[in-house]
């Protein structure tokens, strides 16, 4: 006589219940499919749910397009600088508050050193007969400085809370978040002029900057941590006052990379973000839904943030990401997604996209002194920034969009 096998009947009704879950899932998609080519977003909202649902199945990192998005910020940030001969050192302080889409407020403090070099030299020549004159002259900046910042961030349930805690600087209470970054910027600027019969002409100009980042941060609440890189670079040259060349991008790629709290790389981010004055400037992953993202004119700078997420809890996606992470890892901030990589984000990844309008005020005081053979000069600054958001819409894993009205400022 057989035995009966307690495994054999798991295992049927394990299979009983996977049909069974097979079967809903046909049922489900035919009985809405008519009703899904009808009703647009609740369509979406349907086939984005059943693709997440497939993908906690897999136990995938599946829940990027649902994380609270940031509705505005308030920015205060002061700093002094003092110039003596051929070195820069300074410090400053940033605060922020960000209205988030869940009800929530995250309050940083970041405080930065920063220092360097940076120094000016020229070169004049001219000819001279009678009262007649014609001189040549040009004239070279260059710099090169580095800035080290801390920063301490906490998520509290209300802008009276937020308040608090800036006011206070942290109000006691250990931070949710703490980060670490590093930036270096390098730029070189000429200008070659001709005076001569009573009048001064800028004949050339033109400069060149590149600037480097990389940081840290680490979340105590969940014990994940996220390593990023940035670069960006800008150029331009003018004759007679007429532009001839610009380098300058409309844009910056920031690439970060979250590591769960056993060190498995479980999210990559790429994060495009620069000045908006129309869905020209948009990237190509948003173009065929950049209607969604166009705003009413107005007098405020506009910006957009555009954010790709790859699951790396893919063994496909993990392979095709392992050069750009281990890029990040290294801080190469001159890294970039190979072509390959990019096809794979826009075919699979997740992707959010906002624009916002951007405030800024500045108001600060000098100092300069210059004797003998050297000069020295100081500067304070205070900058206010605000940000709210414009309109905001997001692709999820069924590859729909949709429009994000919960991270739209009221």
């Amino acid at each position: 006589m057989a035995l009966h096998d307690p495994r054999a009947h798991r295992q049927r009704g394990q299979a009983s219940v996977e049909w069974l879950a097979v079967v809903v899932l046909v049922a489900v998609m035919l009985g809405l499919g008519a009703a899904l080519a009808q009703a647009g977003y609740v369509g979406r909202r349907v086939t984005r749910e059943l693709a997440r649902a497939i993908c906690l199945v897999g136990s995938g990192d599946c829940r990027r397009d649902q994380e609270p998005c940031v509705v505005g910020s308030q920015a205060n940030q002061q700093g002094m600088t003092v110039h003596l001969l051929f070195f820069r050192l300074g410090e400053d302080k940033l605060g922020v508050v960000e209205e988030r889409s869940d009800g929530t407020f995250a309050v940083t403090l970041e405080d930065g050193i920063k220092g360097g070099l940076e120094g000016t030299g020229g070169l004049h020549a001219g000819v001279r007969i009678g009262t007649f004159g014609v001189s040549l002259g040009g004239e070279v900046t260059a710099a090169l400085l580095a800035r080290l910042g801390r920063g301490r961030t906490w998520i509290v349930g209300s802008r009276a809370e937020a308040q608090r805690v800036l006011a206070q600087e942290g109000d006691g209470r250990p931070p949710d978040v703490t980060s670490g970054s590093g930036t270096w910027a390098s730029s070189v600027d000429a200008a070659v002029g001709v005076e001569g019969l009573g009048s001064a002409i800028d004949v050339v100009q033109a400069g060149i900057a590149f600037d480097r980042a990389a940081g840290w941060r680490v979340d105590r609440r969940t014990g994940h941590r996220t390593a990023y890189v940035q670069a960006s670079s800008a150029g331009s040259a003018t004759v007679n006052g007429r532009g001839v060349l610009g380098l300058a991008d409309n844009g910056q790629e920031t690439y970060a990379v979250e590591y769960d709290e056993t060190e498995r790389p479980v999210d990559l981010r790429v994060i495009a973000a620069g000045s908006f004055a129309g869905s020209r400037d948009l990237p190509a992953v948003v173009q065929p839904v950049a209607g969604l993202l166009e705003t009413g004119a107005g007098e405020d700078e506009r910006d957009y943030e555009v954010t790709g997420h790859l699951d790396l809890t893919d063994a496909g996606n993990l392979a095709a990401a392992r050069e750009l992470l281990n890029a990040i890892a290294s801080r190469r901030a001159t890294a970039a997604p190979e072509q390959a990589l990019r096809r794979r984000i826009d075919e699979h990844g997740t992707v959010q996209a906002r624009v916002l309008a951007t405030q800024s005020k500045e108001r600060g005081m000098s100092f300069d002194f210059t004797g003998g053979p050297g000069s020295f000069s100081a500067q304070a600054q205070i900058q206010r920034r605000s940000q709210q958001v414009l309109a905001a819409t997001s692709r999820g894993l069924d590859g729909q969009w949709i429009t994000r009205t919960d991270c739209v400022a009221a």
